[in-house]
């Protein structure tokens, strides 16, 4: 059996006992487990690296606290969508890609700056070329099924999400 279905992540959990919709729920659930370790006496060592450390963050805290907010560990599920999706994270993916895409814009000044938007049609123009390529084969090489993602929308999503992490 794969192991890795038997991961777990902490997930900041609100009081009617859903899970909490915040974009940042992920950093604040490890956050709070990190307190709860520490009033237990289990603190210390990594998991004090894991403390919030500004002002800010530990009243965001004490006021979710205050709510009834808490973190748990729950299993971490993977799907087939989550799979492909983090075969877009590979750095050298990315780089090989970008340096092709130089490669074929020139040296010219918008190549060196293209937005994001540039950047996933040509990506996307690249896996629509009938014909096989050395895109598709990098492509190919990350994620059997990644030459299939032929949506523009879809690149510049991943790239951006990239970019934000």
């Amino acid at each position: 059996m794969n192991n890795k279905n038997y991961l777990k992540h902490f997930v900041l959990v609100g009081p009617s006992g859903k899970q909490s919709g915040r974009k940042d729920q992920h950093n604040i659930a490890l956050q709070l487990a990190a307190i709860e370790l520490t009033q237990k006496g289990n603190g210390g060592g990594i998991i004090s690296g894991l403390l919030p450390r500004t002002s800010k963050n530990i009243k965001i805290l004490n006021t979710l606290i205050a709510k009834g907010y808490e973190a748990r560990a729950v299993k971490k599920r993977f799907t087939f969508r989550s799979e492909v999706r983090d075969a877009t994270k590979s750095d050298s993916l990315i780089a090989q890609l970008a340096v092709l895409y130089q490669q074929e814009r020139g040296k010219n000044k918008r190549a060196m700056a293209a937005p994001m938007r540039d950047f996933s049609a040509w990506v996307c123009n690249q896996l629509l070329d009938p014909g096989q390529n050395t895109i598709k084969r990098l492509v190919g090489e990350a994620h059997p099924e990644l030459p299939n993602m032929v949506k523009p929308d879809w690149w510049k999503k991943q790239l951006n999400q990239r970019v934000k992490k």
